[in-house]
């Protein structure tokens, strides 16, 4: 992992975008943990700052979590009604821009 412990918003999204987009392509119903973790890696340039935790203790899953090196989750991912669905958890990680009224 990097030096940094939280990966940044865009990270996050491209991760979870390359991760749908993927197993949606390959047309598959569930995946290694190890294959969606290549997938995200290869989205971040070959670092590994996002890892996957499958939803279950099975080899392949149809379920997981994108998470910091913390564990805290960041994304989940699920098989349902015959596509792969992802979601962002929680608030963006970095605030919103504002501008000053002066």
């Amino acid at each position: 992992m990097s030096g940094t412990p939280h990966p940044a918003d865009i990270e996050i999204s491209r991760s979870l975008n390359a991760l749908v987009t993927t197993l949606n392509d390959w047309k598959v119903t569930a995946e290694a943990p190890q294959r969606m973790q290549a997938i995200v890696t290869g989205s971040l340039g070959g670092e590994q700052r996002i890892l996957v935790r499958a939803g279950g203790a099975v080899a392949a899953a149809s379920s997981a979590e994108l998470t910091d090196a913390e564990g805290k989750v960041l994304a989940r991912i699920r098989f349902e009604g015959g596509r792969w669905l992802g979601e962002r958890v929680g608030a963006p990680l970095s605030g919103a821009y504002i501008p000053s009224a002066g």
